[in-house]
């Protein structure tokens, strides 16, 4: 088994115990040249083995087999995310609370720490509810994902690409804690994201190769 297997797999784990995914909710992925390899339909992502992730071509159309164990729903998704992004090699679909409620308000979540800044850039876009697994929501990957290595999936959950699992990791985690401040300040009435000057600064000084 691979290094970066044993880290998806590792992954799965601490996303349940974070309680960032229920039951057999959300979806793992890792890139190789021209295929990617998804966790099956219906695994469970705190007991994955090698044997889940299940290969499909990169560049063609997806057509769902019917016999089990086929890739996930949301495989669709994850090649448009990879195309649309060609320096990821992994990607973590799940459903954070936070970033959840975030995203019904339909606003792009914001930079309000440098670190958020450092591995997201200024913002983390906000997509409307597309049906899970449907074309539509793969399209809506495909002309957002360019801008941003991740996304907010309305009603849905979010999607988080990475060159390694370590980045995907922290971007995702940095996600669920900027949701969690951001509604907190909101509802406290002191919402405050960082300005552009400040967000100019801390990427002058620290750059912007952990961003992007």
């Amino acid at each position: 088994m691979s290094r970066l297997l044993s880290e998806l797999i590792d992954l799965g784990q601490e996303l349940v115990a974070r309680g960032l995914v229920l039951g057999s909710g959300g979806n793992l992925s890792y890139r190789d040249g021209e295929r990617m390899f998804i966790t099956r339909s219906g695994a469970l992502l705190h007991q994955l083995t090698p044997e889940d992730f299940l290969p499909v071509p990169l560049p063609q159309p997806y057509i769902r087999p019917e016999a089990s164990p086929r890739p996930s729903t949301e495989t669709p998704m994850h090649q448009a995310a990879y195309l649309a992004r060609p320096e990821a090699r992994v990607i973590v679909h799940c459903h954070p609370v936070n970033a959840i409620a975030w995203a019904m308000l339909g606003q792009p979540l914001p930079a309000v720490t440098p670190d958020f800044t450092l591995y997201l850039g200024t913002e983390v876009p906000s997509l409307p509810y597309f049906l899970p697994g449907s074309r539509a929501l793969a399209g809506a990957i495909a002309q957002t994902l360019p801008q941003c290595p991740a996304a907010l999936l309305g009603n849905h959950g979010v999607l988080v690409t990475g060159d390694t699992v370590a980045k995907a990791r922290l971007r995702l985690f940095h996600i669920d804690e900027t949701a969690a401040i951001c509604l907190k300040a909101k509802a406290a009435g002191a919402f405050r994201p960082l300005q552009p000057s400040e967000i100019a600064e801390i990427l002058a000084v620290y750059g912007q190769k952990t961003a992007h």
